[in-house]
């Protein structure tokens, strides 16, 4: 069986520093030895690193899908890294092929290098302009059960096990019909035993067809790279993934036993290490499983981790080495959960210490659901936290679960009791896939808040260190999500012309009165973005303008303010015909004349639609009508006018309908002016008119005239 190269160094159980980029000193990875002979692993974070706030932000203004946030947000990290990080790797060829580095492994999710290299190579990286920051490439561990609360269990109890009970899963079975149908869980662990009977037929590998041929897209394997079918060689995997959805007639383990699973086996029970950079593959896993960012079938909607870090190994207090993947995997769509560590009032482990905002990160806290007063466990790892953007003081862990004596799945098909938070998490994992399956486009930061909302307060009154917000509540979460809008009221015009600009009015109500935002489908390859918000009931007016005549169905759906969709609406269906522009002006009059004198013109345009008519005319002097009108379609309009100086002038003329669409031709006359307006014109009038009649008769001294 081969393994990935892993590195075992010293300098990973001491406490060390980040090396900041584009400093001369540095803090060195190694203990004091002779650092050009000790091959260190460091983690080197490049300066060009994709805003995933920015993203998150603007997904959420655009109401946007799972399925578009979780495009989004994967193609901004691969693109961001492919074009950054190509000087960088080429530096790093170059130095493998003198053996002065011996690996490098490249991550597009944070945009991050692992090299493998001496430490006077780091300080060379740590000062190239493309560099932000190195961190140490730290060893992570399980967060293990406590021994003294573990103990076999029969494999069949004929029950509900009181953990589940006390989140309320079962109330939300029976009355709602969920059981997380159709939602995707995933654990980051030790791995899975696939053939457990309790969770066996929900692993996605074997459930969902999508997955033939490709078990890879369902379980990950960090080490070995063996992905065809999950195993656990630890125990701790198996029994977190059977609280999430673990059951049996009968005997039901799982929050959500309707889901499927998948998992990552990260920290497993071999001689081996486990380092940050493992833990990235597993993120960078996680988000996009088939490795297409335009599919998001396969990407899980909730992950938890029972797993954390914590100073001895070598972190310093509010380490952020694992903010970056968090915040990717989130802003592609995934609830990511860590526990809040088992070491009481000691602190919380990392990063489950972050306190950025009110959502990040999601930790979990455990008590004790055998008792009617469900306690905090006495292990379970209280706030506050100092992991602030200015480092004052915040209450963590967020949320509380039961944690103490929760019997679950083992490998080799059998149950066990363990307590720590490592299990309270798995049942906020199985509330989550729950809302998940009640609606399906929520969002990761709307979730969060429901669940905080709706915990039963324990504690003291409101938010506090040990419970949070209190304990995880699936009945009263699936409340508040309330329900959909009701389906708009669309109307609006049933005919028209192409070109012309139709208002339609949309109308919905929301049973919770929250606001409304809509969707609008024209059917014309166009889509209206989500508009909004707008009152629940409060009539809104949307108008479109179709280029092509045909018959058009349009469809309307709402949201509400937490992503709660209504279906479409009934197609509304308009005709739109074609909207032809007038004919080609005719002009008809004098082709010469005098200066001074007006001569009178006709002109005439007929509109294929019969629709009203305007005219434009230029005279060729300087003047114009500009449009006037309206005239009926074919009718036959007449306009005079005099020229001063002598010259041959074209007139000009176009037509437009009341639509505003023109004639697709300029009409042209000439008229030759023979002679500059005389002072004396009125003297002079009957003699132009006599010569007018002369070469009227004579048309060859016309034509010599006025060639």
């Amino acid at each position: 069986m081969k393994m990935k190269n892993h590195i075992f160094l010293a300098v990973l159980l001491i406490s060390i520093g980040l090396i900041v980029a584009n400093t001369t000193s540095s803090l060195n990875l190694t203990p004091k030895k002779d650092n050009n002979k000790e091959i260190i692993s460091a983690l080197v974070y490049l300066n060009d690193q994709v805003d995933l706030d920015a993203i998150s932000n603007q997904m959420d203004k655009q109401r946007a899908s799972l399925e578009e946030r979780h495009q989004t947000t994967v193609l901004e990290l691969q693109n961001t890294a492919s074009t950054s990080q190509t000087h960088i790797v080429e530096y790093l060829t170059d130095l493998q092929k003198q053996e002065i580095v011996k690996e490098f492994q490249c991550f597009w999710i944070g945009n991050i290098i692992r090299v493998d290299t001496y430490q006077s190579i780091i300080d060379e990286i740590a000062i190239r302009e493309d560099v932000y920051k190195i961190y140490p490439n730290y060893e992570i561990e399980l967060i293990a059960p406590v021994k003294e609360n573990t103990k076999s269990e029969p494999n069949n109890r004929n029950d509900v096990e009181p953990g589940v009970v006390a989140v309320r899963a079962p109330e939300v079975w029976e009355e709602f019909d969920i059981t997380g149908e159709g939602v995707l869980v995933a654990t980051i662990d030790s791995g899975v035993d696939g053939d457990h009977p309790a969770i066996a037929s929900r692993w996605a590998g074997v459930a969902d067809p999508r997955y033939e041929g490709h078990p890879e897209w369902a379980w990950f394997d960090p080490y070995t790279y063996q992905n065809d079918f999950p195993y656990d060689l630890n125990g701790h995997g198996t029994h977190t993934m059977g609280s999430v959805c673990g059951g049996l007639p009968g005997d039901q383990i799982g929050v959500a036993p309707g889901a499927l699973w998948i998992s990552a086996g990260l920290i497993q029970s071999q001689d081996i290490p486990q380092f940050v950079s493992d833990a990235i593959e597993a993120f960078e896993w996680l988000i996009d499983p088939d490795g297409n960012p335009e599919t998001n079938w396969d990407v899980p909607d909730v992950c938890s981790n029972s797993w954390g870090l914590f100073e001895p190994l070598g972190y310093p207090p509010c380490d952020e080495t694992f903010w970056t993947f968090i915040d990717a995997c989130e802003s592609a769509g995934i609830v990511i959960i860590f526990i809040a560590g088992n070491e009481g009032p000691a602190g919380l482990r990392n990063p489950a210490d972050r306190a950025t905002d009110d959502y990040r990160t999601f930790s979990v806290g455990a008590v004790d659901a055998n008792d009617p007063d469900w306690p905090i466990w006495i292990w379970s790892s209280e706030g506050p936290t100092y992991c602030t953007p200015n480092g004052s003081e915040a209450i963590k862990p967020d949320i509380a679960a039961p944690g103490v004596n929760v019997r679950s799945s083992i490998p080799g098909g059998g149950y066990e009791t363990s307590s720590g938070t490592s299990m309270a998490a798995p049942h906020v994992n199985g509330v989550v896939a729950l809302m998940r399956e009640y609606n399906s486009n929520i969002s990761v930061k709307a979730i969060k808040e429901i669940i905080y909302q709706t915990a039963y307060d324990l504690g003291d009154p409101g938010e506090d260190n040990s419970y949070g917000w209190g304990m995880i509540d699936a009945y009263e979460a699936i409340l508040n999500i309330g329900q959909s809008p009701t389906i708009p009221e669309l109307k609006g015009p049933t005919n028209g012309m192409t070109g012309e600009s139709f208002e339609f009015t949309l109308n919905s109500t929301d049973p919770d009165g929250q606001d409304i935002y809509y969707f609008v489908d024209w059917d014309d390859g166009t889509l209206c973005e989500w508009i909004g918000p707008y009152l629940s009931g409060e009539e809104v007016t949307v108008s479109h303008i179709w280029e092509n005549p045909d018959t058009y169905e349009i469809r309307a759906k709402a949201m509400d303010s937490i992503y709660f969709e209504s279906d479409w609406s009934a197609p509304h269906v308009i005709t739109i015909v074609s909207n032809q522009p007038p004919t080609k002006v005719t002009i008809n009059g004098p082709a010469w004349g005098f200066g001074g004198t007006e001569y009178e013109f006709t002109f005439r345009s007929t509109d294929p639609d019969n629709h009203n008519i305007y005219y434009s005319i230029d005279w060729d002097d300087g003047t114009s009508t500009g449009y006037i009108g309206p005239y009926s379609s074919g009718e036959q309009i007449k306009l005079s006018h005099s020229w001063n100086l002598k010259n041959k002038y074209w007139i000009k003329a176009w037509a437009k309908d009341e639509k505003d669409l023109e004639s697709q031709q300029q009409a042209n006359h000439q008229i030759n002016i023979l002679t500059d307006k005389s002072l004396n014109h009125n003297k002079n009038l009957l003699f132009e008119q006599i010569i007018y009649k002369f070469l009227l008769n004579f048309p060859s001294i016309y034509y010599i005239l006025t060639k």
